[in-house]
């Protein structure tokens, strides 16, 4: 696994120290992964070519391995039509529709057969090669501080990462602080586990609450309910003791409905009168004063400074509900008192609050990620009223200091050169729920489609179980759907598009692939294309024993070879809970896909969960994720860390450190556990 960790989070090969000379075989390695798209830097050739041919042996074969899982070249593609998408293009109407007809009634099993043409290694097919580079075992090491760093959630790769390592090493370097409450409860849910104590790690009756989901395979962000199991009568009593210390009834009211099932999964009331009573408290739905119904009062009654001298005892409670607060009163009260708590509140939460205010009076809907598990996107109405021009610029302006200091103690950068194409990269967030993939970025990033001989999208799935449909729709520039490329209409002339054929069953595995050609499609007033996976029969994706989506960029389109790993951009892992899925968006106007990684509801109106049932929902997300004006850049983290650790300048050759697109630069999009751990401090 530690190949596999190098290549997917590092981008590079740990080898050991040698004496040999075998160069030749170094080479043939390097010109086995040319075939999947990546290539090998001379310092990582020349030591591996210092390794026995023993070793070069296996590191090849697990390199290999590792890297055909990521692009997807470790499975056989057939679709309906083999010889997709001319064989698509050249059929009638009236052909596809009886092929189709046959495939249903048969379930699955007949297929049109037909003769495949012959595959060749096309050359001009290279796109732009990612490149392995040879790593310190120090720089594998410090992945696992680097991830308890993190002030976001970790995805479930990371946190498979995280278990890797603790099982597999001793005497890790831990960071001197833990700061995401659900990274703490991972590391004391399995010192649970081993029964050891795990006082010094939770502080907070929601910190057992987080541990007891995570034993139970639960959703530790607490966003959806969990199935509580009965534990050990030992972990019982060691959860119970150290609950006893920490747990208030305040805290207790944030998660009723869940601590009611706990308390009785917990049997407190035979260890412990303290909690004993505060689960009759909550059973018998006995009310309570809290922190937040004391604040709520004072607003009610009209007393909004008030409510902002009380909520100084709470910063990160006072930041969510400054813009309420400032939409009230305009005596400068609010803003002086928040200015006293900007140091106590979080890097991540000013600099939400910063891309809140930039232009907050003239935005209209806003886009919201809830948390949880499976990730939506949501819409949500304009504020209402508007806050004074003095009291908003007032409080951007003492938030923007307040990053500057925290970031000033930080180790110089020198001089700085950041990419302006960093401000079409929001900053991650929400990455409990972020999908397993290649060179994974936050929703809502823009990426470039840089090499402009590729005209052709292609999109593909690939799925072992029931009935999953890939679908694409295109849609205008005010997001309405025009066409669909899908099960219900294989093809259209006018776009150039076309999808490889409706497979019913997958009980070996199975594929599906859709051609858009971007210029046609372009000129015929096609803006955007939204790629789509639904569940049309069988369980979620997650439940499915293989599920991946991606797409190429194809320069010829018609060179006899479906697949080619050499043009993967992107894939990944479909695993969330749920029957939709959109991947990612492409506005054609500006040659960019668009990051999505996200879930709709699954709807059913018209002959099932597909493309014309969930027509509303695609447009919703379309519009969701390209109305992002109101989220912190990655642009503008680097700006302030630039003006607090250095000075910025206009060349990238003559900076000693830079923030860009390319992964050549010190910090990029897709370095995410990076950006969490070590500038989102």
């Amino acid at each position: 696994m530690k190949t596999d960790i190098c290549l997917r989070k590092l981008s590079g090969l740990v080898v050991e120290v040698g004496t040999e000379s075998n160069e030749m075989l170094a080479f043939s390695l390097n010109a086995e992964l040319m075939r999947l798209g990546f290539i090998i830097s001379e310092d990582l050739v020349k030591g591996i070519s210092k390794l026995s041919v023993d070793k070069i042996c296996s590191l090849s074969a697990e390199c290999i391995d590792s890297i055909k899982k990521m692009v997807g070249a470790d499975v056989d593609y057939t679709p309906m039509y083999p010889n997709f998408p001319q064989g698509v293009m050249e059929m009638s109407e009236w052909e596809l529709y009886v092929n189709a007809m046959l495939h249903y009634w048969s379930r699955g099993e007949w297929k049109p057969s037909s003769h495949k043409l012959p595959r060749k290694f096309d050359l001009s097919e290279f796109t732009k090669f990612k490149t392995i580079t040879l790593l310190k075992e120090e720089q594998f090491i410090n992945l696992f501080p680097t991830l308890l760093s993190s002030n976001d959630s970790l995805s479930s790769g990371d946190k498979e990462i995280v278990e890797h390592f603790l099982n597999t090493y001793k005497d890790l370097p831990y960071p001197k602080d833990i700061p995401y409450k659900e990274t703490v409860c991972l590391l004391a849910g399995r010192l649970v586990r081993r029964g050891d104590d795990i006082s010094h790690l939770v502080k907070t009756a929601t910190d057992i609450l987080r541990v007891v989901t995570y034993i139970n395979d639960g959703d530790i962000s607490l966003a959806g309910n969990t199935k509580f199991k009965s534990l050990p009568r030992s972990i019982r009593k060691q959860l119970i003791k150290t609950l006893e210390v920490v747990a208030t009834e305040e805290d207790i009211q944030r998660h009723r409905n869940k601590w009611n099932k706990l308390f009785h999964n917990l049997h407190v009331g035979d260890y412990s009168e303290k909690l004993y009573l505060m689960a009759h408290k909550v059973r018998n739905n006995v009310k309570i004063k809290t922190f937040n119904s004391k604040i709520q009062a004072l607003i009610d009654g009209g007393s909004f400074s008030g409510a902002a001298n009380k909520l100084k005892e709470r910063p990160g409670d006072f930041a969510r509900r400054l813009d309420h607060l400032l939409r009230n009163d305009e005596s400068g009260k609010v803003v002086d008192d928040f200015i006293d708590v900007i140091p106590s509140v979080s890097t991540r939460v000013l600099m939400q609050l910063l891309g809140h205010f930039k232009g907050r009076n003239a935005l209209g809907k806003r886009v919201v990620f809830p948390k949880g598990n499976t990730q939506k996107a949501v819409l949500i109405p304009e504020i209402p009223g508007t806050i004074s021009e003095n009291n908003s610029k007032t409080a951007v302006y003492y938030m923007v200091e307040g990053l500057l200091s925290k970031f000033s103690g930080l180790k110089p950068l020198g001089k700085v050169w950041i990419d302006p194409w960093l401000k079409k990269c929001p900053l991650p967030a929400q990455q409990r729920s972020v999908s397993k993939g290649i060179d994974t970025v936050a929703r809502g990033t823009r990426l470039p489609i840089e090499n402009n001989s590729v005209n052709t999208l292609r999109f593909f799935i690939y799925w072992v179980g029931q009935d999953i449909d890939l679908s694409a729709t295109l849609h205008d520039s005010n997001f309405k759907m025009v066409e669909r490329i899908a099960y219900t209409n294989l093809k259209s002339k006018k776009y150039q598009a076309c999808h490889s054929g409706d497979i019913v069953q997958a009980p070996t595995g199975a594929s599906e692939f859709i051609d858009i050609t971007m210029d046609q499609a372009y000129e015929h007033g096609i803006r955007y294309v939204v790629m789509n996976v639904f569940v049309f029969a069988g369980p979620n994706f997650n439940e499915h024993t293989k599920c991946y989506a991606g797409w190429m960029g194809r320069a010829k389109p018609r060179s006899n070879e479906i697949y080619d790993p050499k043009t993967v951009a992107s894939k990944m892992d479909l695993t969330c809970a749920s029957r939709n899925a959109v991947p990612v968006v492409f506005d054609l106007k500006h040659r960019e896909a668009i990051w999505c990684d996200l879930i709709t509801s699954s709807l059913n109106h018209w002959g099932g969960n597909n493309v014309e049932s969930n027509k509303a929902g695609i447009e919703d997300v379309l519009r969701a994720i390209t109305m992002l004006d109101n989220k912190p850049t990655l642009f503008d983290l680097a700006a302030l860390h630039a003006k607090a650790r250095g000075s910025i300048v206009d060349k990238e050759e003559d900076a000693d450190f830079t923030f860009g697109i390319s992964k050549n630069s010190n910090v990029c999009p897709t370095d995410i556990n990076v950006i969490n751990s070590e500038l989102l401090i």
